[in-house]
């Protein structure tokens, strides 16, 4: 082979760098896209968002470098796959949200299907389960209520995983205790904290929380409107699975998530009797009346009514029944 041959094969061998990600986890797809850049070690890192910016990156893509370090060009929301850049360069390519990119130049494609949460499963948990062994904590106790405390939203579940890794003790076990001291500490107090302190049968705790929600302001309405939709979400439970009807349909009259169904109301309809919620649900109206109105003593009223319910609650935990 001569010398001529040899560089125009070292010039063929000099190509461009394509990576698609696409799927319909928003954070994840951004974080696969910034790691990318990141494992590239090379030279300057150019983000554009698309369609807006693709002149831009046209102008910069095209531009020579003459300290020869590659670089790398991150394109956000793309329908399409841009045209490539210069030799020794990266395009990582990111599709809009729900939106699937293929090429057959790219060297790696990454999908990032949107999670399912359906009966038994949960995307969500089992990616937190993994984002625990990642950072070497266990969160097989406390998975479920970081679900249900933070939803669907990927980043705040991943930040909350964060902060737990920073403060679980060696062993790597994070405890329920754990878990809610990084809770608390990360978000206001709202009258959802007053809710499960009454069915967790923590009188003082509920009692507690309502009066740091009334230290900022007069807060009861906000807490009469969770209060009574909970008990209201109580009856129609018992109501509904003691006809029979399917769990599938209960969720969707609930306007909950299967799982959250199974895993967090279900266990609760034994702490009251259809009696007492009927009766609460009457009270908390009056109540709710009284507040609107500028009548009687809702405050006192309302606090009785956490006082009663919390009380039954811790009954069945301390008898069983």
């Amino acid at each position: 082979m001569d010398v001529s041959s040899g560089f125009r094969l070292g010039v063929m061998s000099s190509v461009s760098t394509l990576v698609i990600v696409s799927g319909g986890e928003e954070f994840l797809m951004e974080r696969a896209a910034r790691d990318e850049a990141s494992s590239r070690l090379l030279g300057e890192v150019m983000e554009f968002r698309m369609p807006s910016g693709l002149p831009s990156y046209l102008h910069e893509s095209e531009s020579p470098v003459f300290d020869r370090r590659g670089r790398v060009f991150i394109a956000w929301d793309c329908d399409s796959v841009p045209p490539l850049p210069g030799a020794d360069d990266v395009l990582v390519a990111v599709s809009r949200p729900g939106k699937e990119l293929s090429d057959r130049r790219a060297s790696r494609s990454l999908d990032f299907p949107k999670f399912k949460v359906s009966g038994e499963r949960n995307d969500y948990v089992a990616w937190l389960l993994k984002e625990g062994e990642s950072l070497n904590i266990d969160l097989s106790r406390v998975a479920s209520a970081l679900f249900v405390n933070c939803g669907e939203r990927l980043r705040k579940l991943s930040s909350e995983v964060e902060k737990l890794a920073t403060i679980t003790p060696r062993d790597g076990t994070v405890t329920p205790d754990i878990a809610r001291s990084v809770l608390c500490f990360s978000s206001e107090i709202s009258p959802k904290d007053i809710i499960e302190a009454i069915c967790e049968g923590k009188t003082a705790a509920a009692l507690t929380y309502m009066d740091r929600l009334q230290d900022s302001g007069d807060e009861t309405g906000w807490i009469l409107s969770y209060l009574r939709r909970h008990v209201l979400q109580m009856i129609r439970l018992k109501s509904s699975l003691s006809s029979g009807v399917d769990e599938t349909i209960v969720s969707e009259s609930l306007g909950v998530n299967p799982f959250v169904l199974k895993k967090f109301l279900m266990p609760l309809q034994g702490l009251w009797s259809m009696e007492s919620l009927i009766s609460s649900a009457e009270t908390l109206s009056s109540v709710d009346e009284m507040n609107k109105t500028g009548s009687g003593l809702p405050e006192y009223l309302l606090e009785c009514e956490v006082v009663r319910l919390s009380q039954e609650a811790m009954n069945v935990h301390v008898t069983g029944r």
